[in-house]
Parts: structure tokens; sequence; C-alpha cells
């Protein structure tokens, strides 16, 4: 079983219906080209802050175009463990 990003706190194993019900990456898919492009606009503003040199922005920038790629050619994969969007587009 992979590990949840949410639920540190919790001593017992969630119930599969749980699970079921709380599912949302159906529904995110639709929501790929959005969150990538706030993804590349936080990284952009990381920069611009000082935070993050330009080489490595551009490389994470890069980076999520490839995984924009994926998508738009209906490559990419959701795999278990991918709660939300997010945590699948972070996976690549």
């Amino acid at each position: 079983m992979t590990k949840k990003l949410w639920g540190g706190r919790f001593t017992g194993k969630t119930d599969p219906l749980m699970e079921q019900f709380n599912a949302s990456i159906v529904f995110d898919k639709q929501m790929w080209r959005v969150d990538l492009s706030g993804s590349q606009a936080y990284a952009r503003a990381l920069e611009r802050a000082g935070l993050l040199t330009a080489a490595e922005a551009e490389q994470i920038v890069d980076g999520l175009e490839q995984v924009a790629g994926e998508w738009a050619r209906g490559e990419f994969t959701i795999v278990e463990g991918d709660e939300d969007i997010h945590t699948a587009n972070e996976r690549r």
C-alpha cells in the first residue's frame, strides 16, 4: 500500500468504502492543464523571489511541459496513490 499524503495522525487503516468515497482523481483529471500552469507560474514566482535560480526555474517549467505533453498525447497514467491531480503531476 502506498503512503498517503494526508492522514499522518490516523492510527487505523482507512476503510475501503471511505477511500472510494474520497477519491477525486477521476474528476481531477479534467484539470491537468490548469494545475500544470499553476505550478509553472509558481516556479517563476519563486525565481523572481530569489528562491530558485533561473536555471532551476527553467528546469521545473520544462519538466512540467513534458508532463503536459504526456497528458495531451494520452500517455499520462494515473497510478494507485495519486490522491489528486496535483500529486499525480508532481509524481512525474
